[in-house]
């Protein structure tokens, strides 16, 4: 009677437990990043001397990516340092993409494994069948000095999308709608376990932008299955297969939500809260001085090959201004191999090295007061992408 979850921590505590029960055990694998790496590694330095498992740890350096500032580049520096003095086995450099997407790409996330970071999108680590969760940098120096990190296994909600999509609809509306329905605390400290006919027809980068945003409903994980479709992309990549989980058919769950995909449209997230979700075209005629697309939820190839499409040919309207921020260099460069960055490049896009890009509200294109921006990106509360006086719609690129 177990649900994904519950298998993932009865496998790394090696007995049988359940939702509501707290463990101690090993995990994974884990993620550092920069606006929180100093803090983490002030933590460990307090009271260990050795990284425990280096080869298991990824630290990157995205959020301020190219460094925004001498205080961000001295940190970046102190995190450079200290990944040589301990042998860590990841990092990801300025430009070199967003560790979210570095983790997946890395092959430290594995089907069935626990791994953690510095960041609540770690949550985006389930689209290959794991449980991820986001740490504080406290957690993560004792992960980093014993591999181990506490955790009451968190009960699961279990959501299934049945139905075909709309044309237009994308992954992005499925996960908006989704949580519209559950609200912003909806899932807090739950795990979402997803399902359904609809999952199968959903690539793993379709998955990827689902799962990161199981945060923005308060969940504390988020799970893919292990599918053909998950098996097919880890061979591609020359990674291990098997070690999928898979729920007991009379697991028990603390709900169970099913979305008819056949009745969704194009959604947007309307400032300031990303549940006031409604359809795009209920809110008429809106001046949009900003586009952004990519970082770590839409910034894959595939989004960038869809918004290519569309401006091939074509230039951006005039007042408007096209971020571009790819997740990855892997990414960046499958855009110009296939001319991909070129078509938004002489549409008039800004094209920004691998890295978060605006999202954070850091840098990269940050918006002014009462300026609007539309993003493929997750948050939309005052500030998040610059001025608290500006707004930020939150949706897909259709």
């Amino acid at each position: 009677m177990a649900t994904i979850v519950e298998k993932i921590f009865s496998s790394h505590a090696g007995e049988t437990v359940k939702a509501g029960e707290l463990v101690m055990v090993c995990v994974d694998a884990s993620l550092v990043q920069d606006m929180n790496g100093p803090s983490t590694i002030k933590n460990f330095e307090s009271f260990a001397e050795k990284v425990m498992s280096p080869e298991k740890h990824l630290f990157s350096l995205d959020h301020f990516s190219p460094s925004s500032s001498i205080q961000a580049a001295n940190n970046h520096r102190k995190m450079r340092q200290f990944v040589k003095k301990h042998g860590i086995g990841h990092i990801v450099e300025e430009g070199c993409g967003v560790g979210h997407q570095r983790m997946v790409e890395s092959g430290l996330v594995k089907p069935g494994g626990i791994i953690v970071g510095t960041d609540s999108h770690c949550c985006h680590y389930g689209v290959l069948n794991a449980f991820s969760t986001g740490i504080g940098a406290s957690e993560e120096a004792i992960v980093l000095a014993s591999d181990k990190c506490w955790f009451k296994v968190p009960e699961t909600i279990r959501v299934e999308f049945t139905g075909s999509l709309n044309p237009g609809v994308t992954s992005k509306d499925l996960v908006l709608v989704m949580i519209r329905k559950l609200t912003q605390a909806g899932a807090i400290y739950q795990c979402l376990e997803f399902g359904g006919d609809t999952i199968e027809s959903l690539s793993i980068d379709d998955r990827a932008a689902i799962c990161n945003m199981a945060v923005e409903a308060g969940a504390k994980g988020a799970i893919m299955p292990y599918d053909r479709v998950l098996e097919q992309w880890l061979e591609s990549r020359g990674m291990e297969t098997g070690g999928g989980v898979a729920p007991d058919e009379d697991a028990r769950y603390a709900r169970r939500l099913v979305i008819d995909v056949n009745s969704i449209t194009p959604v947007v997230a309307v400032p300031p809260d990303i549940d006031q979700v409604v359809p795009v075209d209920s809110i008429g005629k809106q001046k949009v001085h900003e586009v952004v697309i990519g970082g770590c939820t839409n910034g894959r190839y595939t989004d960038f090959a869809q918004a290519a499409a569309i401006l091939k040919g074509r230039k951006i309207a005039p007042g408007v201004r096209l971020v571009i921020a790819p997740a990855s260099r892997e990414i960046a460069g499958k855009m110009l191999e296939t001319g991909v960055y070129s078509d938004l490049l002489y549409a008039g896009a800004t094209i920004l090295p691998p890295c978060c890009g605006p999202c954070t509200g850091i840098t990269g294109g940050l918006i002014g007061d009462n300026e609007v921006v539309f993003a493929t990106a997750n948050r939309n509360m005052p500030g998040r992408m610059g001025s608290q006086k500006g707004k930020v719609f939150i949706g897909s690129l259709w």
